[in-house]
This record gives C-alpha cells, structure tokens and sequence, in this order.
C-alpha cells in the first residue's frame, strides 16, 4: 500500500493564514456595544463636558449647593423700564433723582411772548334792560407771557400764561336836543389756564379770569353845550375761548398766534360782553 505523501506548500499557507487573521477579542461587559442611533446620545453629554471644561463635574449631592452658589453670584437682573426711571427722578423717588436736572427748556427755542390785535363786537350794558346790551364795535391789543416756562415743569409750560390787554368801545345815542357819547377803555390783567387737545400740542381750550380798571368819558351834548363827564372804575374780567400757535416754518420759531374768545366785563353794577378773536404773532 503506497500513501501519497503530503505536498511541502500546504504548511505555509495554513502558518499564513493563522497570522493575516484578525484577532477576535472579548468585549468589555461594562461597554455594550453602542448602535448608530444610541451613539449620538451618548456623545452629547461628551460635547457639553468638553465645551465647559472650567465646570467641573457637579455630583447630586453637591448641586443644590452649587446652583444656589452659582444664584448669588449672577443675580437676574430686570429689565429697565426708562420711563419709569425718568418718572421716578422727576417726582425725587430715590437717592439718585436728587442731582435729577430737568431740562423741559433747553430744547424749546420760544420764549412764550404774543403780541395779538384784538376785533369785534362789545355788548355795553344798556338802560333799557337787554339780555346782552348794546351791540357795538371792539378793538385793541394785547401782549402775551407764558409765565409757566418758568416752573420748569413740562406739563405746565404753555398751559399757565397771562394777557396784558387793553380794549376800547364806543357809544353815541339820544335825541336831536340832547346826544350822550360815551367812551369806554378796558385795561386788565388776566392769568389763564389752558388745557392742549393732546401732549405737546399748539392748540387749547383755556379758562381765563382777572382784574383791572374801566376809564370812561363821557360827554353829554345839551343845546350846543358839551358837558364831559369823566369816571374810573375797577373791574372783572372773565371768559373762556380758544388759542393756538401755529408754526409758520421749522426754520424759525415765529408763529401765528390766534384766538377766539368769549369775555365778560363786570364795572360796578354793570356788565359789557366781548365777543371776538385776535391774530398776532408768537416768539
């Protein structure tokens, strides 16, 4: 019986193999082994760790400590309200509002100064017992101050103001034998308060009450014979109306001042009623 021998080259080849072959080794037991899906999870706690790595690993018995910590280093700050803050250093609420300067007329280039000429009708009070009098012709002028720019109060800047005023009316009346002509001048001192349809606004409804003195001349013609009859008497004034300032351009601060009005002369025992408006200029 002959047995084949066994060919030489069949040695090297299994020594090869045994040495090109990977090496299957055991895998931890404490790592599983981690699918696609699971290996993002756990590479984000990774990503956060190594991004803060001035914050060291915080235990759980060590957070409610560190967080509080962590509280009173960086307070949260609230959001700052400006109108609440400039309100409270108008009104002097805290410590800092007391060097609080307002500037309410730095930005306003007028000076709050009207001169205005005066029309229309002036109903003397009248013998014959009328509701309203005699209806005769009215004029003069008045110069305006807006004396509130001087409290340095916003609200109050146009809103309080005065008119210095002067107004003249006439009458001529009687019969062919005796003629009466009486001459009336209104000079007063009036404050006002005016209320603005809005902030900031040119235009307003305004109240308005004062005093002065009423000269009155008379001269009574009897027969070709003129008899004057001159009297001074104190006087109240007092009415409401409207009053605006209307900007002519941005480029200057002259405007055109203007009002219509409703005044009520009060002279000893009798009462003269205006009925009339103005138009002026404003500085």
């Amino acid at each position: 019986m002959k047995t084949r021998a066994t060919h030489r080259w069949t040695l090297p080849f299994l020594v090869g193999g045994l040495v090109l072959a990977t090496p299957s080794l055991a895998q931890d037991e404490d790592s599983p082994y981690a699918y696609p899906d699971e290996e993002e999870q756990s590479d984000s706690p990774r990503r956060r760790s190594s991004s803060s790595e001035d914050s060291p690993y915080a235990y759980p018995d060590e957070q409610p400590e560190e967080s509080s910590r962590r509280s009173r280093r960086r307070p949260a700050r609230p959001e700052r309200d400006m109108h609440e803050e400039f309100r409270q250093a108008a009104e002097g609420e805290d410590e800092e509002s007391k060097d609080f300067q307002r500037l309410a007329g730095l930005d306003d280039p007028n000076t709050g100064v009207a001169f205005e000429l005066i029309g229309g009708a002036m109903f003397l009070s009248s013998a014959r017992g009328q509701f309203l009098g005699d209806a005769q012709p009215a004029f003069g002028a008045r110069f305006t101050w807006e004396y509130g720019r001087l409290l340095n109060s916003e609200p109050l800047r146009e809103s309080l103001w005065f008119d210095v005023r002067y107004t003249y009316a006439g009458q001529r009346e009687g019969t062919s034998l005796i003629v009466g002509d009486t001459r009336l001048h209104y000079a007063t001192i009036a404050p006002a308060y005016e209320f603005t349809f809005g902030e900031s606004s040119d235009y307003g409804f305004f109240l308005q009450a004062g005093a002065g003195i009423t000269y009155e001349h008379t001269a009574i013609e009897s027969g070709g014979k003129v008899t004057p009859v001159d009297g001074v008497k104190s006087l109240i004034q007092y009415g409401v109306g409207l009053r605006g300032r209307s900007r002519l351009s941005a480029a200057t601060n002259v405007r055109l001042a203007w009002r219509v009005e409703a005044q009520r002369f009060r002279r000893g025992y009798q009462d003269d009623t205006f009925f009339g408006a103005s138009l002026g200029t404003a500085f």
